[in-house]
């Protein structure tokens, strides 16, 4: 797999980069097959792997640590800080070897858990709590530094307000993380990021079906050789499933919205039947040749997932 040049640190990352955010959790399987999913994306060539402290409740890492702690020279882990879990999340990741054999038996689904035993996610960005965040992860990740610390789904007023450069940058000059960047949810967010000379990335959505951050915040980031990450290139699946396969009304969540996305989507269907490609490839393509974008992130549960993405985009 080509490698890309990540801005300006001097890292060379996989053009398309493992999302983690599906790796682990009380729904899914036993951890040996996330551990083997992600052997198997570093040997077809990955080695950008972006997770977060809050995926599945701090699992997604340990395994991320479980599975390249002997060859943690190889990989590039970017992580992000920011969201609190409730007491609820952090009691079941304490017992998830129990719970997991019950939520099979009884089949239970995520959408049917009563919001009592989910609990309301908070945000945190003041320095001490990301610091002591930075710790736990690391402590998970079985590694004494991260490659990129990201501020999680970070709001623009906090970014601009800027109480938590003091705190990226201390941890950097201990050596703790290499570099720091942000992940927006926001125009606003990713613009006021670009203010600071030192955030290496940005982490945006860009997809066909979500050209916004491509159009408004990609020039910019060029211009400042900073390396965006490309989230949600797949549309969570709209790109990649058969029609059937997925419901639409759970990403455009106004009657406006659906009749348009549909519109669209349909139209890159189309496209891809008239270039004889799959509409995967084309929308990987499309999400890794906007400026700036040095990965591009696909998220998989299994081998078989991540096969046939592969074999989707190399063609």
């Amino acid at each position: 797999m080509r490698r890309r040049a990540f801005g300006t640190t001097g890292l060379q990352v996989s053009e398309l980069g493992l999302g983690c955010a599906r790796i682990g959790g009380i729904f899914q399987r036993d951890a040996s097959a996330f551990i083997t999913l992600l052997e198997r994306a570093r040997d077809e060539g990955i080695n950008f792997f972006d997770t977060a402290d809050m995926y599945s409740q701090g699992e997604s890492e340990a395994l991320l640590g479980r599975a390249f702690q002997r060859r943690r020279d190889q990989v590039i882990i970017a992580s992000k800080v920011g969201y609190c879990l409730p007491t609820q999340r952090r009691l079941i990741a304490r017992v998830k070897p129990l719970v997991r054999p019950l939520i099979r038996l009884l089949r239970i689904k995520r959408e049917n858990l009563p919001a009592a035993v989910r609990g309301e996610v908070r945000q945190n960005f003041a320095p001490a709590y990301i610091r002591s965040a930075v710790e736990a992860s690391l402590r998970r990740l079985r590694s004494d530094y991260l490659d990129l610390l990201q501020l999680h789904s970070v709001p623009a007023d906090v970014v601009r307000r800027g109480d938590w450069l003091e705190a990226l940058e201390a941890l950097q000059r201990a050596g703790k993380i290499r570099f720091y960047g942000i992940s927006s949810d926001t125009l606003e967010s990713a613009s006021a990021a670009l203010e600071y000379p030192k955030v290496a990335s940005l982490q945006v959505q860009v997809s066909l079906l979500e050209q916004s951050f491509a159009q408004a915040i990609a020039p910019r980031a060029k211009q400042q050789n900073v390396a965006i990450i490309a989230r949600e290139c797949l549309a969570n699946g709209l790109l990649v499933k058969a029609e059937g396969e997925i419901d639409p009304r759970q990403y455009w969540s106004t009657p406006e919205r659906l009749e348009t996305g549909l519109a669209a989507l349909a139209g890159y269907r189309e496209a891809a039947r008239a270039q004889n490609k799959p509409l995967a490839r084309m929308a990987l393509e499309y999400a890794s040749g906007v400026d700036a974008v040095a990965v591009a992130l696909i998220g998989v549960r299994s081998v078989e997932q991540l096969d046939a993405t592969l074999r989707a985009y190399r063609g």
